[in-house]
């Protein structure tokens, strides 16, 4: 029995010791697979297999663990991530440049290291783990399964085709719009026709599904000759439907298209470069390369790593961004598919350089605030910088209510007496402010702290602020004190007789090719695109205008012949030229030029009786605008004041005054003159001339006299014209 009992115990000893050998083999390999998650990559190879297979080898230092593997079509890429793992190798890029295979990037970061292939093209791959290698055998693309693809999606269009109704495109038709665009005009058996509208390589694509077109419409249709963006329209059938190609003259348009009672309608519209670029970039602000992404619980972590490793940027994440997201994007370009991603999971990104911050936004909020105030901490203890700077050609009291954000008030003056003189129009000077007010109303360019003053005597401002704002100041000076080019404004007020006007427009008639009259609110005027051709007849202008109404313009070579014609009618009497004045003014500054008299007048009031003085003066009073394509617009305001009649009045008599004025807008180009006109003045005169005595005798008496009816009509007629003075004239 003791024999039999020691046995048992024995036997009972031997199994647990093989239960605890067999839980320290346990241990053992729970512990040999914490020491692979600590495991370095050793080598790298490849080598070229049968069937143009590429193998690539990846060996480590210990038992390979199974990576987590992921792949993108664009870029076509393969990725490997060990989880734990180092790299030991020498380099971190191995060029390959065998089959489909590029490159190969070996990246650590983050307690990992990534394992990246560049391949040419998307191919099939396999990956095997044995023992302390890891294979990636990259497979050739079987066109076998190409063709099959393409079958397959034939049959499934061809299915959704015979869902559709069967439909036909009757006619099409091509119109210019009254603004110049293009309007393809597609008439449509069936309303709601099914239409996919996309635009490709440059052209308009229309592809009509379960569609017919008729024998005479499948051709290409010239429209280059409508002037507008569209050049060309090909219609071809295309299996079971139709496709329209609409090639534009370029890429300044716009389209759009929409349906109404069988009729599809695609409006091209033009642009310029400008509004096309302005427009692009309002539909798609991303400019980013285009890839490809497809991942399922994937770490918004390494999505980033992802990111930033197709775009060559630094990407820093708080450590507050984590979770995970799941996304399929197809050829998106990477700065949108990094919107999206922080978007949808509230982050936000902050931009310097190459570098990129991404956080939540609250922190991205904070970040700014707290730069903000410390930037503002460090403006109230930047020291402060005094200069002196030379204005050269404007104002100095100008420039400083810029910099100080206040308004420039303008001032025009003039000069009257008995003898042609002009004033020209001159800005009032500024008084000097201290730079107090708060930042939140401040609109110059002074920070609160600065100071700003004028030397009227030597036109020297003088800026005292920090040195960013100093540089500011430059800045702006530099591009507001530049020479600003003058007009020099000729005036000739002429009182004519109707037999001149009729005369000035016989001499003047000429073949009128390119320009053509319009009746207006101002009177006939002229409109012309060759300067050559730009005398216009003014005698037919006068028929059309009818009496009270004129203005006409008149070309640069016609300016000389118009001076003789009035010195000619001047001495033959039809023509009296009052006045010829002349002022040169700066760009839209108000210029005044006026001689004349001033009239004593008395007038009753509370106080008594007092004297006032009333002008009656011939003023010229314009300002003028050059224009970008060297056209000149003027404010015109012209006065004829003269002494008129005496009239009673209850202080005795007085003296009317008779008053002639225009005031008007015209446009017009350098050099022409402009002719104003319209006030008539008629006046009847009857003398009857008799033989003394003789002329009283009856019966016969009416044979020693003779009567004259005599009525003529004078107008007032104002020729203006403006020449722009060129530099070199006010350098002489």
């Amino acid at each position: 029995m003791n024999m039999q009992n020691n046995k048992t115990m024995r036997i009972q000893e031997q199994s647990v010791a093989g239960w605890f050998l067999a839980g320290f083999f346990v241990v053992l390999l729970q512990i040999s697979s914490v020491w692979a998650s600590g495991s370095a990559i050793t080598e790298l190879n490849f080598s070229s297999l049968s069937g143009d297979e590429i193998q690539i080898h990846l060996g480590m230092n210990g038992p390979a663990i199974t990576p987590k593997i992921f792949q993108t079509d664009n870029p076509s890429r393969i990725a490997l991530d060990f989880a734990g793992v180092k790299s030991e190798l020498a380099k971190k890029m191995y060029p390959i440049n065998q089959g489909a295979a590029n490159t190969v990037y070996v990246v650590e970061a983050s307690g990992r290291t990534r394992v990246v292939i560049n391949l040419s093209k998307t191919v099939p791959y396999e990956t095997k783990v044995i023992g302390n290698n890891v294979y990636i055998v990259l497979k050739p693309v079987n066109s076998m399964n190409t063709v099959e693809t393409s079958i397959q999606g034939k049959v499934a269009d061809r299915r959704v085709t015979n869902l559709l109704p069967e439909q036909t495109i009757k006619n099409i038709d091509f119109r210019r719009g009254s603004k110049g665009e293009g309007r393809l005009m597609l008439e449509l058996s069936e309303e709601n026709t099914v239409v996919d509208v996309k635009e490709r390589g440059g052209k308009v694509i229309l592809n009509f599904l379960n569609t017919k077109i008729p024998e005479t419409l499948i051709k290409s249709f010239d429209v280059s000759d409508f002037a507008t963006p569209v050049r060309k329209i090909d219609a071809r059938p295309r299996g079971a439907g139709v496709n329209i190609t609409i090639t534009p003259v370029d890429g300044n348009y716009d389209y759009s298209s929409y349906q109404s009672d069988g009729m599809l309608t695609i409006d091209f519209i033009p642009l310029t470069s400008a509004e096309k670029e302005a427009l692009l970039k309002q539909k798609f602000p991303y400019t980013g390369k285009k890839l490809t992404l497809n991942f399922q619980d994937i770490e918004v972590r390494s999505v980033l790593q992802i990111l930033a490793d197709f775009t060559a940027l630094n990407i820093i994440a708080a450590d507050s961004v984590g979770g995970t997201v799941t996304l399929r994007l197809n050829d998106v370009p990477w700065d949108q598919a990094l919107d999206l991603i922080l978007k949808s999971k509230g982050l936000s990104k902050r931009q310097t350089g190459n570098v990129v911050l991404v956080a939540p936004t609250s922190e991205i909020i904070k970040i700014e605030e707290e730069e903000l105030a410390a930037k503002t901490v460090v403006e109230q203890l930047e020291p402060l910088r005094t200069e002196y700077i030379q204005i050269n050609y404007a104002k100095a009291e100008d420039i400083q209510a810029l910099l100080t954000g206040r308004s420039v008030v303008r001032s025009s003056s003039s000069t009257s007496n008995q003898t042609n003189s002009s004033t020209l129009g001159s800005r009032s000077s500024t008084s000097q402010r201290r730079g107090s007010t708060s930042k939140s109303e401040r609109s110059g360019l002074l920070s609160e702290r600065g100071r700003s003053t004028v030397d009227s005597r030597t036109n020297t401002l003088i800026v005292k602020d920090t040195v960013k704002q100093l540089e500011e100041i430059h800045s702006l000076i530099k591009l507001l004190d530049v020479p600003v080019r003058q007009v020099l404004i000729e005036a000739r007020i002429v009182i004519a007789s109707t037999d001149f006007s009729k005369q000035l427009g016989v001499e003047f008639g000429v073949a009128y090719n390119s320009g053509d009259f319009k009746l207006s609110d101002r009177g006939v005027e002229t409109k012309s695109e060759n300067n050559s051709s730009a005398l216009s007849d003014l005698a037919s202008a006068l028929a059309a205008s009818g009496p009270g109404a004129l203005a006409m313009t008149l070309s640069d070579g016609a300016n000389y012949i118009l001076n003789l014609e009035i010195q000619a009618n001047q001495l033959n009497g039809n023509t009296e030229l009052l006045s010829n004045p002349r002022v040169m003014t700066t760009d839209r500054v108000t210029a005044i030029i006026k001689q004349g008299v001033q009239i004593p007048y008395q007038s009753s009031s509370q106080d008594g009786t007092v004297t006032e003085l009333i002008d009656a003066v011939l003023e010229l009073k314009v300002t003028p605008q050059i224009t970008p394509s060297g056209n000149v617009i003027m404010d015109l305001n012209i006065k004829k004041d003269a002494p008129g009649v005496a009239v009673p009045s209850g202080a005795g008599t007085a003296v009317a005054i008779d008053k002639r004025e225009i005031t008007t807008t015209v446009q017009v180009e350098d050099g022409e003159t402009v002719v104003l006109g319209g006030v008539f003045e008629s006046t009847d005169s009857n003398a009857t001339n008799t033989v003394p005595w003789l002329s009283n005798l009856p019966g016969v008496g009416w044979l020693f006299k003779n009567t004259d009816d005599n009525s003529t009509k004078r107008e007032l007629l104002i020729f203006v014209t403006p020449k722009i003075v060129k530099s070199s004239l006010s350098a002489r």
